[in-house]
């Protein structure tokens, strides 16, 4: 968009450290326009299933089923190779990470923000995001509270190699009586293994677990048989669910743990600040390119707050039925609840929420039409012919997509009025065939979405549904409410 951006980074050098252990299909979809998901892949193994076990044996299985479409379920890939990818991408855009540099300290005026690094400089600017994790400079010096519960638990993690380990395609979890252990394959035999190492004792000294510990409790907790060849990491962490009142304060804008943390249960918190800075930076560019006014941002605030409100209650729950040790609860955990996950509606409502798919945004102001089934909808992952292309290859990430499935009663002008209003860093798709109709190639997209011939489609471009209908006048009053809200 020719937005220049300046990206700094408190630690000296990137972190070889695996942290967050998976991609979800939304964030590969969202980042796939601007770094295609084969650069992921390329490092990364899909995983087709979560399996539940105790005393040795499977319990049940949720098995993400088919993928028919160009994107895995979910990627499991270490968050340093995820960073790697992303830090190549911007390099390739001209953008140097600027390693060992912090934000010290920075005010605020009506048309810029002026910021004190941590070398003494002092520099302008027109906007400052804070994405500097749960213990964000940014936030503190906002004075902003981040209000929310530590939960009195210890937790223990490792990378373990692993001699015959078994299928490396699904997550695997051990409802064990002495506590929750998930096993994370990586490939290669390396697993991630996350353990549930009971209440806090206050006096006890925090430290991380010894690779002999951690191996006496995957052999323990699984009942089975394991060989270990080497350990790559041990850490003890603590789980704190916290989130900011508001993301946006003027030119300063908050996101990612700097705005939300919780536990790490269904490997959500990632991707839900993937997904964070996706729905941001389309807005704040419009905004910056005075494209738009800066209640636009607003839409950050409205959209993205109740998703992260939403993964904090879902998986503090998960959390807490997890590790709860009540007798009921531990006889519902191994007896009942694989059994409820086996249903296949809440296996398929289970395997779209673990990978994102379910996020919408049809109550927001950007969503105002009721008659609009698709407005604020994820655009599905559909081919665009027969050659193995999907809709998301057609995607720039520049502006908005307009995507033109036949011709109505009002053609060439009217689609040229929608293209106008749609600015200039809009993509135009025009699929309409000699007779009008609606192109071969296209014809998959418009079954999906079960539209007729002279349909507009408005993809925005976070890869949600603007307006799709054949009522011009209304697109055009979206594309007016967008720049004026």
């Amino acid at each position: 968009r020719g937005i220049d951006v300046r990206i700094v980074d408190a630690a000296p050098e990137p972190s070889q450290l695996s942290k967050a252990a998976v991609l979800w299909r939304r964030s590969l979809e969202v980042l796939h326009p601007s770094v295609p998901v084969e650069r992921f892949t390329a490092h990364g193994r899909p995983v087709h299933g979560i399996q539940f076990e105790a005393d040795g044996s499977v319990l049940q299985e949720i098995d993400f089923g088919v993928n028919r479409g160009k994107f895995p379920h979910g990627l499991l890939i270490p968050q340093n190779r995820t960073e790697a990818v992303l830090t190549q991408a911007l390099f390739d855009c001209g953008v140097q990470v600027e390693r060992g540099m912090a934000v010290k300290d920075f005010s605020v005026s009506r048309k810029h923000v002026d910021v004190c690094f941590s070398d003494g400089q002092r520099r302008q600017f027109s906007w400052l995001i804070g994405v500097d994790g749960a213990h964000s400079t940014v936030r503190k010096c906002l004075g902003v509270t981040f209000p929310g519960v530590a939960i009195d638990r210890r937790w223990l993690l490792a990378d373990l190699e692993l001699a015959d380990s078994g299928p490396e395609d699904r997550i695997r979890m051990f409802l064990a009586p002495a506590g929750l252990l998930g096993l994370f394959p990586y490939g290669k035999r390396v697993w991630r293994v996350i353990a549930d190492a009971g209440p806090i004792d206050p006096e006890i000294p925090r430290r991380d677990p010894t690779g002999e510990e951690m191996f006496h409790m995957l052999c323990s907790r699984s009942g089975l048989d394991w060989k270990l060849t080497k350990v790559h990491w041990l850490s003890e962490f603590r789980i704190n669910e916290r989130q900011v009142d508001r993301y946006c304060h003027g030119r300063v804008i908050l996101a990612g743990d700097a705005a939300h943390i919780h536990s790490p249960a269904g490997g959500q918190g990632m991707n839900t600040s993937i997904q964070d800075a996706v729905n941001l930076s389309w807005k704040l560019a419009m905004v910056e390119k005075e494209q738009a006014s800066m209640a636009l941002l607003e839409t950050y605030q409205s959209e993205r707050h109740p998703v992260g409100a939403a993964v904090l209650q879902g998986s503090g729950r998960m959390l807490r039925i997890m590790m709860n040790q009540n007798p009921l609860i531990r006889f519902f955990r191994r007896r009942i609840l694989p059994y409820i996950v086996g249903l296949a509606p809440i296996r398929k409502e289970a395997v779209n929420r673990l990978s994102e798919v379910d996020v919408e945004y049809c109550e927001g102001p950007l969503a105002q039409n009721e008659r609009d089934r698709w407005i604020g909808r994820r655009c599905p992952d559909v081919p665009w012919g027969d050659d193995g292309v999907s809709i998301y290859d057609l995607f720039k990430g520049t502006g908005c997509t307009v995507i033109r499935l036949g011709s109505g009663a009002r053609d060439e002008s009217m689609w040229g009025r929608v293209i106008s209003a749609a600015g200039p860093d809009a993509i135009a798709i025009d699929a309409v065939d000699s007779e009008g109709k609606i192109t071969e190639e296209a014809r998959p997209f418009a079954r999906s979405l079960a539209v007729d011939s002279g349909t507009i489609v408005i993809v925005r471009p976070d890869y949600y549904f603007g307006p799709v209908s054949s009522d011009i006048d209304g697109i055009l009053s979206w594309f007016t409410a967008l720049k004026h809200l």
